[in-house]
């Protein structure tokens, strides 16, 4: 694994929308990270870190005001050689980006006026933001990831491939490990993709998307900029990325169900535990686009959130499933 020193940095604040709770953005209650698995999260305090469009990795250390009504956040960003102004402008620009710190989400919250889930989730989540990131392969890699296989699977696969091939880097007296390059997936053998990270029928589709990653393809910031169907249609032509796993990977807000979370809806929407969850999906999809429209991925969001409040609340069996 390469490891990188960063020694300078420079520091900046960023204006948010209101609700913004910044504890629950970058360190959601379902154990989601903001940018990698390793990040630390201290004190209300986050250390990750992020390869920005140049490939050059940065140290992010990324506190808050703490108020959610009136949130700032404050950003301190390492590097191995100090930004000049216009640098630091633009980095400034992309943190804000991937925070959603200007993001408006008052018509999210307007739903909970005639919606009793959205209005239950923003009781319970209140200030919560879905976040981006600049970089579309480690998307793309928990899209793979993600196929026929149940979470711990899923999560042994996606250390693996951090451990055997992702990069360190130092900053603030942290280590912080972040995702492979497509760089440094597109030269390893398939062989020893299965061998070190276990991704069997996986291995040959992410070399695959590595070396399509690594010539040319969107950022996710550019795919955001498409509409929503280019942006799926784009993410499909790699090989190995269906519907489903184009979901995850796209900034457009999808509903990417699986059976796990079809049966979760389906249960919160209908009150009971349907026969054939798979068979629901395209069903509940439709229903989510036709009640929540364009927020329905930040109900996704939420509820994935927010299981064992909507358990209690709704009396439902939602955490043994």
């Amino acid at each position: 694994m390469k490891t990188s020193d960063l020694p300078f940095s420079v520091s900046f604040k960023l204006r948010t929308t209101s609700p913004y709770s910044f504890a629950l953005t970058v360190h959601k209650p379902a154990g989601w990270s903001l940018l990698t698995p390793y990040e630390v999260f201290e004190d209300d305090t986050l250390w990750t870190a992020a390869r920005f469009s140049s490939g050059e990795m940065h140290g992010l250390k990324i506190t808050s005001s703490g108020k959610v009504n009136d949130a700032s956040v404050i950003c301190e960003l390492f590097s191995q050689e100090r930004p000049n102004t216009n640098e630091t402008e633009r980095l400034r620009q992309i943190v804000a980006w991937m925070l959603s710190a200007q993001e408006n989400i008052r018509p999210f919250y307007a739903l909970a006026e005639r919606d009793s889930l959205v209005k239950a989730l923003v009781h319970d989540l209140f200030g919560m933001r879905r976040t981006k990131r600049l970089d579309i392969f480690p998307q793309l890699i928990l899209a793979v990831t993600l196929q026929m296989a149940p979470i711990e699977r899923s999560d042994q696969m996606m250390t693996l491939l951090i451990e055997q091939y992702g990069e360190k880097v130092t900053f603030d007296g942290k280590e912080i490990m972040y995702w492979p390059s497509p760089e440094k997936i597109a030269k390893v053998s398939v062989t020893e993709l299965k061998e070190r990270c276990k991704l069997g029928y996986r291995a040959p589709f992410l070399k695959g998307i590595a070396e399509d990653v690594r010539m040319e393809f969107p950022t996710f910031r550019e795919l955001e900029a498409m509409s929503a169907e280019s942006a799926k249609a784009r993410l499909m032509e790699l090989k190995g990325i269906g519907d489903y796993s184009a979901d995850i990977a796209s900034p457009h807000p999808g509903f990417a169900l699986d059976v796990w979370s079809a049966r979760i809806f389906n249960l919160l929407l209908f009150g009971k535990e349907p026969k054939s969850p798979r068979a629901l999906i395209p069903r509940l999809k439709k229903i989510a686009e036709k009640r929540w429209g364009e927020w329905r991925g930040y109900v996704f969001t939420y509820v994935l959130n927010d299981i064992p409040n909507l358990a209690r609340r709704f009396k439902l069996n939602l955490e043994e499933l």
